[in-house]
Order: C-alpha cells, then structure tokens, then sequence
C-alpha cells in the first residue's frame, strides 16, 4: 500500500510532490447524464457551469448521494425502501450519473507522475480528466480497478477537472421476490443480492456509482506495483515453541511510464537487512522481479483466533535512481502462514489445517458490511473484533456480495480470522434450481452465466493480487452453491496458482470435495430454530458451510429501524408488514413456552434467552462431536447488511444480542460444557497443543444458592480432544430451577480460562425461568483507563438474577451507545456472587466517548440498576 499524503480537494490547494498517495474524496458534485447537456470533453475542457448539481459522496453509491441530499428517504427505516424507485422499472438511465471534482497541481514538481486510481465503480464507466477521455473503452464490471498516468494532462496553472459517467449494471434484474430478483443480475460480474434475497429487500440503484476509494497517488519514473510476499512455513508447527525457520520471496512490478530508460536500484528492506538489485527498464516497459528467498529464523507464525497469536511482518520495497532518490515505495505486510486441508473419509468432510495443525472450524458467514456500501475501516474493526470476541476463527465473504476491502483483511490480519472468500456467483442466480420466478431464461441459460468470461477472470485476478498479501486470506471459492461454469471452473484455480498459490481453492461451497453429503438437499442449512438438544442428537453435514437460526435484535436497534406505531410484538402467528420488510423469523412457539410475553420489552427479552441458548447449542453440539461426526461448521450468518430481523449475532447498529454471547460461551477454544443428551459434563480442546495445569471445577445449586452437586480436578488436556468428565443429576431436588456453573482456571495463578452457565427449570417448565422472586444487584466502577472500565459487580439478595443485559447509555438522555465490548454480557450471578465486569468503549465516536456514561443493567428478574463509569 501507498503511504497517505496531503493533496489539494478544493481550490487554492497543491499537491505534495513526494512519492506517496492519499484519497480524493472531498468536492464531488453529482448529476443524472439525461440532465448534463454536455459529454464529458466538454464538461471537463473548461469550467462547467455546476448550479443544480448535487453534492456527492465519494466513495459511495448513486443512492447514497440521493439520500444524503434529501431527495430519497433512508431506504434502512420502516418500508421507506418501497418509495425508491427501481432501476428495472424505471430504466438504466434513471441512476446513470455524471460525477464531477477539481484538484489542483500547481506546485507539483513537473518531473514526478502522477497516478489516478480508482478501486472499485459499478457497473460502466467514462472516465475524463481535462477534456481526455482516460478509458480506450468503457470500464466494465464491480471488482476492477482503474489506474491511468495522467502526467502530460494535468493542468499545471490551474484547476483539474474531472468526471465521471458511471451507468448501473447491464442486467440489473427484476426484484420480483426471488432470490437475487429474476437472477438475470447473475450474468454481469457484479453483486447480486442487490436485487433482492431472502434477508433484505432491493438496492434500487443495484449500488450504482464510485463505490471505493479514489486516490491521487505521486511517484518518480518508476511505479512500483503488486508487492507480494510469497511465504513457505514448511512442516508441523505449535503456537508457543521455538520454530525452524520459514521463508519468504519478495516480488514486485516495476512500470517505466517514461519515453527514455531508467536506470537504478530497486531494494526491498526486511528485518534489518536490505537486497538490492541494479536494473534498467526500458520506455513504457513493465518488469516483474523477484528477490532471491529470505530465511527467517525463528519466525513468530501467524495463527488463527483461539490457536496463538496473529503475528505481522512489516516490509519495505523501494525503487531508487543512481543518485540514490526515491522514486516509489511500496509498504507490505505479511505473516507466516501456511494453509492446508485434506479430506477425512471417516467424517466424510474435508479437514482444514494450519501450520501443519489440523483446525476445528468455529465460523460465521459475512454479508458486506453495509447494502449500500458505506463502508470505512471503523466499522470494519468493529465488526471483525466481535467475531474474534465470539470466538469465531473463520469468516465466510458469501458469494452474492462483494470482494471484500483491504481494509476488512487488515482487521481479520490483526485479529486472527480466516477469511474464506466467494467469488461472484450463487446457485440461485447461477441456475442450480428451476425456480418458476426465474422465467427470463431458462436453467441451461443461467447455467452459463456470466456472460462475460473474459471480465470475470480479468476481475479474479486483479482482486487477488489486491489481497494477496493478507494472510488472513485462507481459502478462495468458485461460488456459493455453485461452481463456475465450463471453462471458468479450469481457467480460475490455473490463474490462481499462477498469480498466487498460497491459497486452498474450492470450486463452490457445497463442494463434493468439501463433504459428501449423505443427507440430501444442498449440503447446507437448516436455516430456522430448533430445540437445543437438536444440536446434540441429529447427526448433520460433516462440514456444514451454512446453518442457521434467529436473531431478532434487542429493542433499542427496533425502535431505530421502524416508526413507534409499527413496534408491536407478533402475536398469534400475526406479524405486521414492518417486520415482515425486514425479514422477521419466528421463534416457533418457543417465546411462549417461556410465559405469554406481556409487551414487546417481554417479548423481546425472552428473545434474547433463545438466541443465547440456540447459538450456544449450536457451537457446543457441533464441537464436542468435532473429529467424530464434524470437522467443521459456519453460521448462517452472523450479521445482515441493513436492519434486519433474522440471523445475527448482533444489528446493523452495531449492538450484540443474546447470541453473541450465547456462541462466545459455546465457542470457547478450551471449553467446559453440559451435554444434555446423557447429562454429562465434558471438556474440548480444540487447539493443537496439549493444555497443563488446568483445574476444572463444577456447582449445581437452586435458585437460592444452595450447593447440591459440585466436583473439582485439576487436568492436562490433550490437544484437539474432547473428554467425559463428570456426570451430574438434574433430578436431585425439588428446586424450581437450577444453575449449574462450570469454570476452568489455571492451577498457577486461578485466572479464568473457561466460564459457563447452564439453567434448567424443574420439569421442563419453563415459565419458571421468568418468574422468579426478584434480585438485587449492587456495581461500582473500580478502575477506568482510556475508555475501558471495570465494573465489580454483587448480588446482594437471596436469588439468583437471571439473564442480567448490561448496555452503556449516556447520562444525558439514556441513550445506547455502541459498538461497546463487555467480556460477558446476559450473566447468572448467584446469591452472594461477585463479578467483574470489563467494558471497552473506545470504539465509539469521541464524541459520545467524553460524555458522563452509565451501565445499564436489566433482567428477567432484577430491576433496572445504573452504575456510573
């Protein structure tokens, strides 16, 4: 990547001349084509007269920009959505945009390059700078990126003009209820769920525009492009140890835009130590070195979440003239790394491995972070820290959205997730059903999609190579549900291993190569809740790349997503059209086995203890048969790209629900847990490396704190095994409900390793839950240091408090702010119990950071608490 710099956006400012490179974002203006009585020569040759012109978003969409002049409603709240008009009835040209800004160069040294670079415009483009027309062709397709030298046309005395025609994808498609629409969308290298999917209503613009960054970037006659970091880390290895060296080859495009050779040394500095390599590059030529294999002793290795630690590498290539300036540079950074996989005949699934270590799979799938692609390295970080909090070591990019940004793989690198990366294609779009919603062309048709081969590889190969170096990027697919068709499905991994080979490639999701599916279907799903010991008895796909539950938010993300009038609870099978807008899923008659919800606080509330329970279930059925029935398993899904009322781990406004930590607990890397098929109580490690000196302890007592069973032992746990503990009886006394907490600590120094509760209400009666005699809870703040805080915690009653949510709120109003980081969150404190709470809120804006904040704590049967941080 280039190092960021100061440029001039608006007038009156210049361009540094140094070789580095920073966002054009600032100034855009934005118009419909059918509104601009010029081409673009014209509008760019000489100051156009801009009055009526909206203000523009960049990067972003053409809705975007309407919405954020007012002229569209926020298409996220209520059914606004519907009042948007749709490109496929409204025509292509409705959203067809000119997009138009200024720079100014004046200062700019005349003997550096200058690069303007685009990372990402849907669908087609013009693209003009000073009445020059940059593009031979139109610019085609979501995922390629565009870099022009525009040296020779920059206007040194004054203001550089620039504009851009970008129209919405060929085939847009019709929204008419089906998965991606008609699936006709399927057959442009675009996005598809913008048309429409069983989790979210249409994009109406099919996000239209200059979705991703633009940038100016300077250099001197050498570009320095495609930096790549090739590592080997061959043999078995163990987070922890001393290791044998691995190896890395470093690797670069050098570009000679210039009419006369160039001659100097192009280096790549590592560690300490530089390699040089005198070169001469011809006019308009393009070089591809390659340095000779780096060892790296001792190498800190990159692991996943749960494993060890993510461990980065920094490294520096520079190109360099005979008197020793610098022409460009180009900033890597990399880990050692290496994926594997092989496939287990008696799971009947594949085994992924890294660094030589077999990987119990613990993943989600991911949809774009927002539908309408507002998205920003923030946002990012939050997200991928609340998988790494859950536990999770894997992240599936489904294949309907979009590659995913750089700036998604920097926060998977830092924080140990794998990404498994779809390409463009669905079976839904792709013709893998006959789907009588899909009548624009038949299934050999679809089959075939898309309909340009040439673009799709062309786009593989660029967003590859832009990604490459992340070494989070673990496994590349064909598609969801469906390979590519004949021809790709052989072009695709032959470029992959050309321009890469790191990387484990599958030809579609629910592969035969990824597990033999003896169940039927699509290998995939189900996708609805189920009762917990569901997870426990019926044995399921080996490797299940999609299986699903609930996910209805807390009421705070309700009330921000539909008007006050449309927050009504479903009741009696009924659901108002608000909540069927934003895709509502039942509970299955499950909320009231709990007690008849007396409003949608309650409603909402006993939600929250389902989602806990399915998704804990769901994680521990699924682990402690790991090696035994799995080998893996990613959720469907873990968040939605716009508010949405089903499977999540937490909402569009960033606040987790029950599930989140409900998964966090079940997904515990080493983990002690109670299997309700035989009550007995177990112990998983799921890491490669043998576990000493830890001791197990377990409590089952009433409601009121009354010990009935409990049991310790101190333990080495093998790695990668799952062993019978303890049994324990449920049935030993009359209490209403009993608790039954299991932790596991280190001999050494009694820090927590592991900690778990379980509930069970006598006689499966479950409104016992719900009714119990109400507690007390005292908090104090005890420590605050930039943003995070620790809270002690007190049950200071007779019984237990059940299910206790904490939120942070602001002292001013009450309101929520988020994304906040609990380490725990809906607990169990027992009578007499103390806890520490830890909360981190420096991922919110500073603004609301610096103001008086409070803990809010609720639940089933405490009354509201408020602690000042």
């Amino acid at each position: 990547m280039k190092r960021a710099i100061i440029i001039s956006l608006l007038l009156g400012v210049t361009l540094i001349a140094v070789p580095q490179e920073t966002p054009l974002s600032s100034g855009w203006k934005a118009r419909k084509a059918s509104e601009v009585p010029m081409d673009g020569r014209q509008l760019t040759a000489s100051e156009p007269d801009l009055a009526g012109w909206l203000n523009a978003t960049v990067p972003g969409t053409v809705l975007t920009t309407l919405v954020n002049n007012g002229l569209m409603p926020d298409p996220w709240f209520g059914m606004n959505n519907e009042q948007i008009p749709d490109v496929w009835n409204e025509g292509r040209d409705f959203y067809t945009y000119w997009f138009f800004t200024r720079f100014s160069s004046e200062s700019l040294d005349s003997t550096r390059q200058v690069w303007l670079n685009f990372r990402g415009i849907n669908y087609r483009a013009e693209i003009w700078l000073n009445g020059t027309l940059l593009t031979d062709t139109l610019h085609e397709g979501m995922f390629i990126r565009q870099k022009f030298n525009v040296t020779s046309l920059l206007n040194r005395e004054g203001h550089n003009r620039l504009a851009v025609r970008v129209e919405p994808p060929l085939n847009p498609g019709n929204p008419n209820g089906g998965q991606g629409g008609d699936g006709t969308i399927g057959r442009d290298v675009t996005m598809q769920f913008t048309a429409g999917w069983d989790w979210i209503q249409p994009v109406r613009d099919r996000n239209t525009g200059i979705w991703d960054k633009v940038t100016i970037e300077v250099t001197g006659d050498i570009d320095i492009r495609n930096g790549f970091a090739h590592t080997r880390v061959p043999g078995a290895r163990l987070p922890g140890e001393l290791q044998d060296p691995a190896f890395v080859t470093f690797s670069a495009d050098l570009v000679n835009p210039t009419d006369r050779v160039v001659e100097g040394e192009v280096a790549v500095a590592y560690m300490g130590a530089t390699d040089r390599k005198k070169m001469k590059l011809e006019p308009h030529g393009t070089v591809t070195y390659t340095f000779p294999e780096k060892k790296q002793v001792d190498p800190r290795i990159w692991w996943p979440n749960g494993m060890g630690q993510p461990a980065l590498y920094p490294a520096v290539i520079t190109f360099h003239d005979k008197k020793g300036n610098t022409y460009d540079r180009e900033d890597l950074m990399f880990g050692f790394r290496d994926p594997g996989s092989y496939f287990d005949d008696s799971t009947g699934a594949r085994v992924f491995t890294i660094n030589g270590q077999k990987l119990f799979i613990r993943g989600a799938n991911w949809i774009a972070s927002d539908g309408m692609l507002r998205l920003s390295p923030e946002r990012y970080e939050a997200e991928v820290k609340m998988h790494a909090e859950m536990n999770i070591n894997m992240i599936r990019v489904w294949g309907g959205s979009i590659t995913e940004r750089p700036e998604f793989y920097d926060a998977c690198d830092r924080n140990g997730i794998l990404v498994w990366q779809d390409l463009w294609i669905t079976g839904d779009c792709n013709g893998r059903w006959l789907d009588t919603v899909r009548k624009a062309d038949s299934q050999e048709v679809r089959r075939r999609y898309p309909d340009n081969d040439s673009l799709f590889l062309r786009s593989v190969e660029d967003q590859v190579i832009m990604l490459r170096n992340h070494p989070s990027l673990y496994l590349i697919c064909g598609g969801n549900e469906f390979p590519p068709p004949p021809g790709l499905d052989t072009l695709i991994p032959g470029k992959l291993e050309e321009i890469d080979g790191t990387r484990i490639y599958l030809e579609e999701s629910t592969s035969p190569n990824l597990l033999r599916n003896t169940i039927g279907g699509t290998a995939d799903g189900p996708y609805n809740i189920r009762e917990p010991l569901w997870f426990f008895t019926e044995k399921w796909h080996p490797f299940n790349p999609e299986i699903g539950s609930v996910g209805l938010p807390n009421t705070e993300g309700l009330v921000k997503m539909m008007d006050q009038k449309d927050l009504v609870m479903p009741a009696a099978g009924e659901v108002n059209d608000v909540w069927k807008y934003h895709k509502y899923m039942g509970y299955g008659g499950m909320i009231d086995k709990l007690g008849e919800p007396r409003d949608l606080a309650d409603f909402v509330r006993k939600a929250q203890l389902l989602n806990y329970e399915q998704y804990r279930s769901l994680a521990e059925g699924y682990t402690s048969n790991m090696w035994k029935w799995y080998t893996g398993f990613l959720v469907w899904k873990s968040q939605n790209p716009w508010p949405a009322l089903k499977g999540q781990f937490y909402d569009w406004f960033l606040d987790q629900n029950g599930g989140f930590y409900g998964f966090k607990h079940g997904a515990a890397p080493v983990h002690l847990m109670f299997n309700p098929v035989d009550s007995s109580i177990c112990v998983i490690n799921t890491t490669p490396k043998e576990r000493k000196g830890l001791r197990l302890e377990g409590v089952l007592t009433d409601e009121y704190g009354k010990e009935i069973w409990k049991k310790a032992q101190e333990m080495t746990l093998d790695g990668n095994t799952v062993t019978r503990v303890w049994d324990v009886d449920l049935l030993s006394t009359p209490a209403s409900v009993h608790f039954l907490k299991l932790r596991i600590t280190y001999v050494s120094t009694g820090l927590p390793v592991d900690d778990n509760t379980y509930w069970f209400p006598s006689h499966g009666e479950r409104t016992r839950l719900t009714s119990l005699p109400e507690a007390r809870i005292v908090g104090q703040m005890m420590k605050s240091s930039n943003g995070k805080y620790t809270v002690d915690l007190a049950n200071s009653g007779t019984v237990a408090a059940f299910f206790v949510r904490m939120k942070v709120i602001r002292a001013l109003d009450g309101e929520m702010i988020a994304p906040v980081f609990l380490d725990d969150n809906y607990i169990v404190l027992l009578p007499g119990e103390k806890r520490s709470v830890q909360v981190d809120v420096t991922g919110v804006r500073e603004e609301e950071r610096n103001t008086p904040l409070l803990l809010h704590l609720e639940g089933f049967n405490l009354q509201s608490a408020l602690v000042r941080l």
